[in-house]
């Protein structure tokens, strides 16, 4: 993996938790990390302006000097970017780099509304990666990257890209496909219930396959649960490093091209949580 990882801030508690991941998982890819701060160029005097570039300013310097602080061997570089809109700014500057990294909510310390709208809108949107960090730290011992898989085409890329970043980390991927039948029609313990799982770890081997044949030293365990997909991929959280979920789709508002299970997995989760788009050429 190579590529520059952005880092949105904006100085709340989230921003500067999503940076201090950000500087280790920089550290992981051999990667730069470029800290960038959006500042609103329209207000009505010029010094009104430069005043804001400067609050945006000093919000870089604190966000790398917290990132120097934790993880001094990774290079970090700061831009202020002026825009009216935190999130196209953002989404224009992610065509240059491998992964974006946000915090998930908080309270800026500069005017308008970033955390939680922008993140989103960031998610749904970027052409890379982007991960969304929660305030609270993963635990060390938490080594685990789950990923959903469902045959689609964004999932198999989901897969693909769970596997290459834990790959990079020496962690390991649980692969978790999902599924849910109506009780009247697949009694639990039924046999009708295990010949579906069965057909369902097949379809899981069947997508698993090309990518377990591009990254054959990452330890992949399959998990075939019959539950909805937001609790399957949440299960046995102690243990999980990171969820990595596959958009629906390219188009429309952040909650229709997240699509359903991206954003329950966003709102219930507690760890990092990785939005993957399309697939790979």
């Amino acid at each position: 993996m190579s590529g520059d990882v952005l880092v949105g801030t904006d100085g709340s508690r989230a921003a500067l938790a999503a940076a201090v991941w950000a500087s280790e998982e920089a550290r992981d890819r051999g990667a730069r990390a470029v800290v960038v701060c959006v500042f609103d160029p329209g207000w009505p005097t010029a010094r009104a302006t430069e005043r804001l570039r400067q609050e945006a300013e000093s919000v870089v310097e604190r966000t790398r000097n917290r990132m120097s602080a934790f993880m001094p061997g990774v290079e970090v570089v700061g831009e202020e970017l002026a825009g009216s809109s935190p999130s196209k700014v953002l989404l224009e500057r992610a065509a240059s780099v491998s992964l974006v990294v946000l915090g998930r909510h908080g309270t800026s310390d500069l005017p308008g509304r970033w955390p939680g709208t922008v993140a989103d809108q960031v998610a749904a949107h970027a052409p890379v990666p982007v991960v969304l960090v929660p305030h609270e730290p993963v635990p060390t011992e938490a080594r685990d990257v789950v990923v959903g898989v469902d045959g689609s085409s964004r999932s198999k890329h989901a897969a693909l890209t769970a596997v290459e970043t834990a790959q990079g980390h020496g962690d390991r991927v649980r692969a978790v496909w999902a599924w849910t039948a109506p009780e009247s029609m697949v009694p639990r313990g039924s046999e009708a219930e295990q010949e579906l799982k069965r057909w369902r770890r097949e379809n899981l081997e069947s997508a698993l396959k090309p990518v377990l044949e591009e990254f054959p030293d990452v330890v992949v365990l399959r998990e075939v649960r019959r539950e909805h997909p937001v609790t399957a991929l949440l299960a046995d959280d102690r243990h999980t490093r990171m969820v990595v979920v596959g958009a629906r789709g390219e188009h429309g508002f952040a909650e229709l091209a997240l699509g359903g299970v991206a954003r329950g997995v966003l709102n219930r989760s507690d760890r990092p949580v990785m939005v993957v788009h399309g697939s790979r050429d």
